[in-house]
């Protein structure tokens, strides 16, 4: 089974649906709306404002990635627009990644806690949300502190 409960070890997805699941959603030619872009282009410029002379320079491919990550994001989810909520996503792997690569988070976020077999349960829906909506705040804190042309919506 590629996905399994660790408790039963039964499928929760059989490989044949997820394999089908995987070849649609990868078909899905994603646009990627002004808000998305926004984030993602506000992020790496803040982030190569705060990180330009430490050593630990943001990677120049990182809107690339950014934006790959968020496509990517919303095709899983079977859309063809990219929205925030696919950045907020593309951010947090991103950061996740570069602060265990490099030791601190761009945008000051705490580690996630993983989780550990027999504790899945622990993890709600509310709490993933809760969790992504705080993420969200810092990265908008963020670049609103280090990207002086940054603007969060249309109204701004």
């Amino acid at each position: 089974a590629v996905v399994s409960t660790q408790s039963t070890g039964e499928s929760l997805v059989p490989e044949c649906d997820l394999a089908s699941y995987l070849t649609i959603a990868s078909t899905i030619n994603v646009q990627f709306d002004e808000a998305c872009t926004r984030l993602i282009e506000g992020y790496c410029v803040a982030a190569k404002s705060v990180r330009y002379g430490s050593g630990c320079e943001l990677p120049v491919n990182a809107s690339y990635t950014l934006h790959l990550l968020a496509g990517n994001h919303a095709r899983i989810n079977f859309r063809e627009t990219a929205l925030d909520v696919d950045a907020v996503a593309a951010l947090k792997l991103y950061d996740e990644c570069l602060s265990s690569h490099q030791q601190f988070s761009t945008v000051d976020a705490p580690k996630t806690t993983h989780i550990k077999p027999g504790e899945e349960d622990a993890i709600t829906s509310e709490k993933i949300d809760s969790d992504m909506e705080e993420f969200y705040n810092r990265v908008v804190n963020f670049c609103t502190t280090y990207n002086p042309g940054f603007i969060v919506n249309n109204e701004q």
